[in-house]
């Protein structure tokens, strides 16, 4: 398989945990290569870290989230407006 400068994308995953649930389920956000376009994920916890050790995921729970004219306009699709 020939190699490309992007190759290494995949290898950057992040994961932002948005809640824990009763019963011990974890919400989280599940990004490759770019935070800001993720899947909202939820499983129980034994599973969630077990996910995050095969994934080698970075963990950015604790940064400050960017708001974008994006995900505003989806928001706004969102609601009916």
């Amino acid at each position: 398989m020939a190699t490309t400068p992007d190759s290494g994308i995949l290898d950057r995953k992040y994961v932002r945990i948005t809640a824990r649930r009763a019963g011990g389920l974890v919400a989280f956000d599940f990004a490759i290569d770019a935070p800001e376009i993720f899947v909202e994920l939820m499983m129980p916890e034994a599973a969630f870290v077990e996910f995050c050790r095969t994934n080698n995921v970075t963990d950015i729970t604790h940064l400050p989230v960017e708001t974008s004219d994006y995900a505003w306009r989806l928001d706004q699709v969102m609601k009916g407006i």
